[in-house]
């Protein structure tokens, strides 16, 4: 079962523009997943995201036995790692154990040199929603939930803990009564996928992607992400004209095909379209790849075989096996035709769908070995399913559709606080704090430990101006989960409003005692030492997080101001041009350097500087031309 109510928002809690007067910017709100233990308190998550790994040193980002924390979802233990740099193509999979459930999943990502642009990511998470959508069948490896871990993608499945055909056919030709009934779980697994995501074309279809469970259940894995590879520019590509040898053949590929644009997939089972339209492909293309991986369950041998994309495109458009019939005896003449049309060169010519590849598969189990393969009943998605497929959609911003979801397990649970906690939680990501905060009150009434209720309590009020009453919230969430970093965060950014600036600091101390890689709680500790105007103590915890993550924005500007007051401009001027390059039209970081420049005595270069803060915003123009500094 699945253990995922883990509730609260994401941020940067009281990250600040360094202008005149540094004013602190809102945190932003974070959808969680639900738990089929209703009463289980939830986990936190962390405030801040750890600096970026090297590349050189990247793979595996994590190593077997560490625990590794799951914004919004809980602590996992790695038990396993399966491929990775220099074992798999661009896949990394790391079996993990839930701490607080004990439940086991794989969790899988491409490696990180594969995900190199915010854009690709994004439809990565796109492609894995897809997944999402297919939610609970026998015969498809379940996804739970996507969720982002040190800025890259990962998504939660079902763990699987058999092998994989290719492993069945490394043995050599299977048994045609197990080929049938491996074919027919198949054929349901992507004839439930196409009535579900009406379109969807897997465009991997190969043995490694159908897993088998202890008691010989086939399960379809993999279904969509090997679409976004083929916009990622940063990946190798095999070659245009296949003028390159393929290294492992058994491996996704990235290869530019014949009429310009990047595709995706597993050269000996590729359908010869997927070669010239890789984007237009239809699910004929994956009945093709299931034609050849069926012939090689018969046979024990692949009907094609090269060394370059080139040639591999040839024997798909061109070269017809031999049926598999005059290669095996029992095969049997109805299920070589099967077989050959499946693998037919124009797809006009195979099967059209996979429910009518399936009826004749079962035609033929029942004729030869009179058996039907019953149907699994109907899996209905539980409460706490529903819940996750809501706050999997929120994380994509689809809050409409979200509401929906949590509403529909409410009806079917009214007193589910996970349901109530996540529709507060994307209520309060559109701003209606009041609606949030009665949702948590519902949470709170049907749960009273869930420290993320109480947390969330406070960040609806912190942002209604209630500061008291958040602050209540956030010890009533502190008193429940004295680990809770985001919490202890808040707590100091309410504290440091309140002028309470010493305590704030010890808020922030709290935080960096859980998690001392927080570069927020640095940054924030820096903050109100400074205000305390303990500028060398503030400057040491700036490039406390600075060393944690060097493309924190905010750190370098707080820096620069520090250093302006301090009479230390070059330094501060560095602090600002860091800044611009990491973000070139940041008109805080254009007026701050306007203002060192002028002290430099710059004048010219002053005014240039001063221009663009106030092109980039009105309100910086009015604070200039008040100042007599701009006119």
């Amino acid at each position: 079962m699945l253990d995922f109510i883990k509730n609260i928002f994401k941020g940067k809690p009281d990250e600040v523009k360094a202008v005149k007067a540094p004013a602190p910017r809102r945190e932003e709100p974070r959808p969680a997943g639900a738990s089929p233990a209703a009463n289980a308190p939830a986990k936190p998550a962390p405030a801040n995201k750890p600096s970026r790994i090297p590349v050189e040193t990247e793979e595996p980002v994590f190593r077997i036995g560490q625990t590794v924390r799951a914004p919004g979802l809980g602590d996992f233990t790695v038990h396993d790692i399966k491929g990775g740099k220099g074992k798999s193509g661009m896949g990394v999979v790391y079996i993990v154990l839930d701490v607080s459930s004990m439940t086991p999943y794989a969790v899988k990502t491409f490696q990180k040199w594969v995900l190199g642009t915010p854009d690709l990511i994004q439809r990565f998470l796109r492609e894995a929603e897809t997944w999402i959508r297919l939610e609970q069948h026998h015969n498809i490896v379940r996804a739970y939930y996507v969720t982002t871990i040190n800025d890259q993608p990962h998504i939660f499945l079902e763990y699987v803990a058999g092998s994989d055909l290719r492993k069945k056919i490394s043995a050599g030709p299977m048994p045609i009564r197990d080929i049938l009934r491996y074919s027919i779980q198949f054929c349901r697994g992507m004839a439930h996928a196409a009535k579900k995501v009406p379109g969807l074309v897997h465009r991997d279809v190969k043995p490694e992607n159908c897993m088998f469970t202890p008691d010989d259940i086939l399960k379809v894995t993999d279904f969509g992400l090997v679409k976004v590879l083929a916009q990622a520019d940063i990946l190798p590509v095999v070659g245009a004209a296949g003028a390159e040898e393929i290294g492992d053949e058994l491996a996704s590929q990235v290869f530019r095909t014949r009429v310009g644009e990047m595709g995706v997939g597993t050269m000996p089972y590729m359908a010869p379209e997927q070669f010239t339209d890789f984007a237009n492909v239809t699910v004929t293309a994956d009945i093709y790849s299931f034609g050849v991986m069926l012939y090689e369950m018969l046979t024990g041998k692949r009907p094609f075989k090269a060394r370059k994309p080139e040639d591999f495109y040839y024997q798909h458009l061109k070269v017809t096996p031999l049926d598999p019939v005059t290669m095996r005896n029992d095969v049997g003449v109805e299920l070589s035709i099967i077989t050959m049309r499946c693998m037919a060169k124009k797809s006009d010519q195979r099967y059209q769908d996979f429910d009518a590849l399936e009826r004749d598969l079962a035609a033929l189990l029942k004729k030869q070995f009179k058996e039907s393969l019953p149907l699994a009943a109907k899996e209905e998605l539980d409460a706490w399913e529903i819940v996750n497929k809501g706050a999997a959609l929120s994380n994509l911003d689809r809050d409409k559709e979200a509401l929906e979801y949590f509403d529909k397990a409410l009806k079917l649970m009214p007193t589910f606080d996970a349901a109530w906690l996540n529709k507060g939680v994307v209520l309060a990501k559109k701003k209606k704090y009041d609606e949030a905060i009665a949702c948590y009150a519902k949470a709170v009434e049907y749960n009273p430990n869930s420290a993320d209720a109480w947390y969330n309590t406070g960040y609806a009020n912190q942002h209604k101006g209630d500061l008291a009453t958040s602050l209540e919230a956030y010890d009533r969430a502190i008193t429940l989960n004295p680990l809770f970093e985001a919490a202890w965060l808040n707590k100091g950014v309410i504290l440091r409003r309140l002028k309470r600036e010493q305590e704030a600091i010890e808020s922030y101390d709290r935080v960096i005692a859980i998690n001392a890689g927080s570069a927020v709680a640095w940054f924030n500790k820096g903050f109100a030492l400074s205000q305390l105007g303990q500028m060398r103590e503030a400057l040491e915890c700036y490039e406390k997080a600075l060393a944690i993550n060097p493309q924190f924005l905010e750190v370098w500007l707080n820096r620069g101001v520090v250093l302006r007051k301090s009479n230390r401009l070059i330094e501060a001027l560095v602090c600002y041009d860091k800044a611009l390059a990491i973000h070139g039209r940041h008109p805080e970081a254009w007026y701050n350097k306007g203002l060192v420049l002028l002290k430099l005595g710059q004048k010219r270069e002053s005014q240039e500087a001063f221009q663009k803060a106030a092109a980039l915003d009105p309100k910086i123009a009015e604070q200039l031309k008040q100042q007599g500094l701009y006119s």
